[in-house]
């Protein structure tokens, strides 16, 4: 097949050529796009081998025009051209390389487009001549430029029915001046977009905010534009009154706006777009990434030593998502990376859990890891000692050694620091991330070892890798994470013993309970029971993992939604935990049953009990650990925030996070302006928020692969992923078919329904109240050992984790059944 229609081809396809695969994108994804097909390259292949053609031909863009088609080829693609004339005057055909738009050479340009096709002559000459601009002088020295290595001759070409555009332009979502990414730029003007493309008019100018929709205009003198003529295309005056007067209304501006939002939500980062209006309809013609952003991003950023430089792309990255969510804020990555690289060696030396961890660094804010090849194998007795007493070990560490220091955090936080104290309590709270994170992998790794072990012997003895029952057979112990939400649930239930507070709970918006509770008494007396939990229990922040969100502490806002949500699911906690230790209780008696060797029993018998005691360690550590240094080291860190912005520093305290420690230290005692930097990371963050980081870097082996993903969960989308069908880790058991519902961040959590089924890139302790609602889960990122999995099982809920594509697979109100049990999504119906 060489031509396939924008609507029916795979969005993946590397047979249509960038272009191609952007407008292909766009389709699929309902943004108006005029219909069209894409010649995909292997068309040119094809032509090229009939004529007895190769790359290194003499005069080969000659050689090309004067080719000619077999009938094959020939018929194909004329039918698909009448097809397409049935619904258009004319149509456009545009060069779409496998080189063209990709990040850092976007070949602007370089290639060909020819407007206002009608006849078939016409149509087959200008394919040959996009084909033919593949090997143009000018091409070959632009590739040289930019190091692009692709040789093989993988242009596709774009056909497309030509909107007669009343007004046309481009949009850059991000601000190419400023580079401010809440700015977006509209260059218009009247007739087909050529103009305004090639430079032939100074266009009206837009630069609109994305937030408040505020629009700073300048008018630009649109001297000509262009319109289809009965052959090709006419060149004319605008009249004075054109010229007098702004192309687009405020309307239409507002539209392009959301229109460009919408497009830089789907490719999760800035581009830029060319649309068409015609017969007051918005059209939308091309879209691909800003090319320069990853340039001046570099010159913007300076390098620090845990940054992957481009000689590291040589070795192998893993993302280290499934355990860190998102991109970190560069304070935090001054603290975090070298804690995560001090500690893992230090254990994993001591306790060898079968990876090696040799650096980690940053790379566009993600913290990845980069890992030995070869594994090595912990010693058959490595930590046997510890095993009968890892929760008592674990809880004994928390007590000598991170509750002091909390204690210590809070301190500091009530006081006037001078910059002197300030900088030496923050140098110490640097220093305390080391140990922190030593002792963190030092209750951790042990605990792998022991379920690692216990997970051997029930493989060996049930003769088969499923590994879902085997989970299931630890759930049912409490820990921090469930006695959280107990606390809440038992909230819920004295909500619903008094009438007035059920009536609030269940009827008001949650952005409005707050201030609803403070105007009664009574409301004001369970707001204080809420705070005084949240003393000892809202010491984890919204983004866990990091220093830029709020903390459950500083806020009654995260823990009252929690509540209503019991409120108003009537979900019994006590009921359902009981539900959960039966079925775990079950599937050990059946499991033990089936063992015949009473030696044998007694040996699985007395590793289980230990694995079972120490299965709260994975919250716990989490609740004491990861989330509550973070939160106690927030509320610290903001005192140090507002002695900066009282110093000019920076403008406000939690502009802090956008500078690196040594800034930090260095503007305590000599204050220098680090406003604009900040703020130039504040915008190059939220970038790296939109931005899909790859799971890995560099050229991996397949046993580095391999072992990657017993770490992580799947680095890859499995290869036998249809339309239809996706496939990850089956992480808890069951079966369950509902609607879908997208969940990117905490700000969408109202968005979601009793009987969805939740889709998301990862869950952290913050999404647990969405699991008391959900048929299942399904997760882009993660293995049988993430946050998802434990509360999915917890929850009694099927489970399909480490998909790397439900997030861009599946949309809301698709009708899909999760097999928790196989690992598959099969999609019924699409919405």
């Amino acid at each position: 097949m060489y031509s396939v229609l924008f609507r029916q081809a795979e969005e993946s396809s590397q047979l249509a050529g960038a272009k191609g695969m952007n407008l292909i994108k766009l389709t699929k994804h309902g943004l108006p796009v005029p219909d069209g097909f894409i010649i995909q390259t292997n068309a040119l292949a094809r032509f090229m081998e009939d004529n007895q053609l190769h790359d290194s031909s003499e005069n080969i863009e000659n050689a090309i025009i004067a080719g000619t088609f077999s009938d094959e080829i020939k018929n194909e693609l004329t039918s698909s051209f009448y097809e397409l004339r049935e619904s258009y005057h004319s149509v456009a055909v545009r060069s779409s390389s496998a080189s063209e738009d990709l990040e850092g050479a976007s070949f602007a340009g370089q290639y060909e487009t020819y407007l206002n096709i009608k006849t078939e002559e016409e149509f087959l000459n200008k394919v040959k001549e996009c084909w033919a601009s593949f090997f143009s002088g000018r091409v070959s020295r632009y590739k040289k430029k930019m190091n692009n290595q692709i040789a093989e001759p993988l242009m596709g070409v774009v056909v497309q029915g030509l909107i007669n555009s009343d007004i046309s332009g481009v949009i850059f979502s991000q601000n190419p001046v400023t580079h401010d990414d809440r700015e977006l730029l509209i260059s218009a003007s009247y007739g087909l977009g050529e103009a305004v493309v090639s430079g032939s008019v100074t266009p009206d100018t837009y630069i609109v905010h994305k937030g408040s929709f505020e629009i700073q205009k300048e008018m630009g003198l649109k001297e000509i534009y262009m319109e289809s003529a009965a052959e090709g295309i006419a060149e004319k005056e605008t009249s004075e009154d054109m010229r007098s007067r702004f192309c687009l209304t405020d309307e239409q501006v507002i539209e392009l706006t959301e229109l460009t939002k919408k497009t830089e939500a789907l490719y999760g980062f800035p581009v830029d777009l060319e649309f068409g209006i015609a017969n007051h309809k918005l059209y939308l013609l091309q879209a691909r990434p800003i090319t320069t952003i990853e340039q001046d991003k570099k010159a913007a950023e300076e390098e620090r030593n845990f940054m992957i430089t481009d000689k590291d792309m040589d070795d192998f990255w893993l993302n280290m998502e499934s355990n860190i969510e998102g991109p970190v804020s560069p304070l935090f990555s001054s603290f975090i990376v070298p804690a995560l690289e001090y500690g893992l060696k230090k254990s994993m030396r001591q306790f060898p859990i079968g990876v090696i961890v040799d650096e980690v660094k940053v790379y566009r804010g993600h913290i990845y890891s980069k890992n030995q090849g070869g594994q090595q194998l912990p010693p058959e007795d490595s930590a046997e000692e510890l095993f009968p007493i890892l929760s008592e070990r674990m809880y004994d560490i928390i007590h000598n050694t991170y509750l002091p220091f909390y204690r210590t955090l809070d301190q500091l936080a009530q006081t006037e620091h001078t910059p002197e104290s300030a900088l030496d309590a923050f140098k110490k709270l640097k220093a305390f991330y080391l140990t922190a994170y030593e002792e963190h992998f030092n209750i951790v790794f042990p605990q792998i070892l022991l379920t690692n072990k216990l997970q051997a012997m029930y493989q060996n003895i049930q003769g088969e890798t499923e590994n879902s029952h085997f989970y299931e057979m630890l759930t049912g112990v409490m820990n921090k994470s469930l006695e959280t939400d107990r606390r809440l649930w038992q909230f819920s239930v004295e909500v619903r013993e008094n009438p007035n507070l059920t009536a609030l709970f269940e009827h008001a918006q949650p952005e409005h309970l707050l201030e609803r509770l403070e105007q009664t008494d009574e409301g004001r007396q369970f707001l204080q029971k809420v705070n005084e939990f949240l003393q000892e229990y809202g010491w984890r922040s919204v983004k866990s993992h990091d220093l830029i969100e709020q903390t459950w502490a500083e806020n009654p806002f995260y823990a009252l939604t929690h509540i209503q949500n019991y409120v108003r699911n009537g979900y019994h906690f006590d009921n359902e935990f009981k539900k959960t230790i039966k079925k775990r209780e079950k599937l050990y008696n059946e499991f033990f049953q089936s063992i015949e060797d009473p030696a044998l029993q007694k040996e699985f018998e007395r590793y289980y009990q230990w694995t079972l005691n120490s299965s709260n360690i994975k919250d716990d550590h989490h609740f004491y650990i990861d989330a509550m240094l973070d939160a106690k080291a927030r509320v610290f860190l903001l005192k140090v925030g507002e002695l900066l912005a009282e110093s000019g520093v920076i403008q406000d305290r939690e502009d802090l996070w956008f500078l690196y420690d040594d800034e930090v230290e260095n503007a305590l005692l000599h204050p220098v302006s680090l406003k604009e930097k900040a703020e130039k990371r504040r915008q190059m963050f939220h970038e790296y928020e939109l931005a899909q980081a790859p799971a890995y870097l560099g050229t991996p082996t397949e046993a580095q692969l391999k072992a990657a993903e017993e770490i992580v969960g799947a680095v890859i989308e499995d290869e036998k992923n249809t339309e239809n069908d996706i496939f990850g880790v089956a992480a808890s058991s069951g079966i369950a078919t509902g609607p879908v519902k997208v969940i990117r961040d905490a700000s969408e959590f109202s968005q979601f329904t009793p009987g969805d089924i939740l889709v998301c890139k990862m869950t952290t302790p913050l999404w647990t109240s969405l699991f008391q609602d959900a048929k299942a889960i399904i997760t882009d990122t993660g293995g049988i050992l993430s946050h998802a999995a434990i509360i999915a099982r917890e929850y009694g809920i099927p489970a399909v984790l480490g998909t790397r594509a439900a997030t861009e697979r599946l949309r809301d109100g698709d009708i899909v059944t999760v097999d928790g049990n196989s690992g598959k999504i099969t999609v019924v119906s699409r919405s």
